[in-house]
């Protein structure tokens, strides 16, 4: 049972009453995670095998015979965050279906329609969604069982359910880091669309911190290449005075600054003390830790599997939201780890 969805109808708050434990202690076996002793582990075990024993599935009929196939769309297979989300969801819906039927929307709202009405013509058992907006995806989630994962839309929220990273809380936190802990009284954000909910909020809780503090800031928004957030953040750092703060808001924004500041010939974390969301691929050429916030791809795999059975078993559920928790790593960008000078690249 350790690491797999639960069996339909048994709730994290059950097993934890039965047990005697907490809430967080049953997810964490759940979700395969470490830090559980191993006499409490085999204990939620034991638990969640005589709950499942004691309440069965409900036999299906014929006409609710499931074909073992579910969908996935997810927007950018480029990106290692939305890669790893890809893999931990492929393992764990290794337990519920066995076919995955998976395309790469590439962001683009006629594109994740064209993937939707194509998903539409094959018998799913349920589709899983990093969603753009593509019009027909209400109707669609109103007759497969349907998991929005990552971020949002207005036409879905609060009808489907969501798995969704706590964006705001880890946007403030690397925000407050700066300001606080590094004594910045100028920050900048770098930031990409902020028509995809996931940035919207990061962009909301850094103007909610700065206004708070009273901290001069600049923002720069819209890009969508690494070469577009190059050029933003040169134009904009030629106007900030260093020392100041960067938060960028994904991978392609980190790489965007850290080439503009190089071009100004300013130094990481000396000049700019630079934060970001997400993993980020090849930063382990330059001899630089990146201080970011990361979501855990394999708690939201979990969470949305978990969701996605139950949904299937009981179609009359009501549209459920989970939030998970960022895990945010302090390094080398921000100062906090000091940077080995003869393995740092970038300054």
């Amino acid at each position: 049972m350790d690491g797999h969805a639960l069996p339909p109808g048994i709730r994290l708050v059950d097993i934890a009453r039965r047990a005697g434990v907490s809430i967080k202690t049953v997810s964490r076996v759940v979700n395969g995670e470490p830090h559980v002793a191993d006499t409490t582990r085999e204990l939620i075990q034991r638990t969640i095998v005589e709950m499942g024993q004691n309440n069965p599935a409900p036999a299906r009929s014929a006409s609710t015979r499931r074909s073992g196939t579910v969908g996935l769309i997810f927007p950018d297979v480029r990106n290692d965050y939305f890669a790893a989300c890809s893999r931990a969801l492929q393992a764990r819906l290794s337990t519920f279906a066995p076919v995955l039927l998976s395309g790469d929307s590439d962001d683009d709202v006629h594109t994740e329609e064209r993937l939707l009405q194509a998903m539409r013509r094959q018998e799913l058992d349920g589709l899983v969604i990093f969603p753009t907006g593509a019009p027909s995806l209400p109707d669609f989630a109103r007759t497969t069982p349907t998991v929005v994962v990552d971020r949002t839309v207005p036409a879905i929220r609060g009808k489907v359910d969501h798995v969704l990273p706590d964006s705001r809380r880890a946007a403030e936190a690397l925000t407050l880091h700066m300001i606080d802990q590094h004594q910045l009284d100028r920050v900048c954000l770098i930031a990409g669309n902020l028509n995809i909910s996931t940035l919207h909020n990061r962009h909301l809780a850094f103007q909610r911190v700065v206004a708070r503090t009273g901290t001069t800031n600049h923002v720069a928004a819209g890009m969508t290449s690494i070469d577009d957030a190059e050029s933003a953040a040169y134009a904009l750092f030629r106007e900030v005075e260093p020392p100041f703060g960067v938060l960028a808001t994904n991978a392609l924004m980190f790489w965007g600054t850290v080439s503009a500041v190089a071009r100004l010939g300013l130094r990481i974390p000396t000049d700019v003390v630079l934060t970001t969301f997400d993993a980020i691929p090849g930063i382990g050429n330059t001899g630089l830790i990146p201080t970011n916030a990361v979501a855990p791809a394999t708690t939201l795999a979990a969470r949305t599997v978990q969701l996605l059975t139950e949904r299937t078993h009981n179609p009359r559920l009501p549209p459920r939201m989970v939030e998970i928790d960022y895990d945010i790593t302090y390094g080398t960008s921000c100062g906090c780890i000091p940077i080995d000078p003869e393995r740092n690249v970038l300054g």
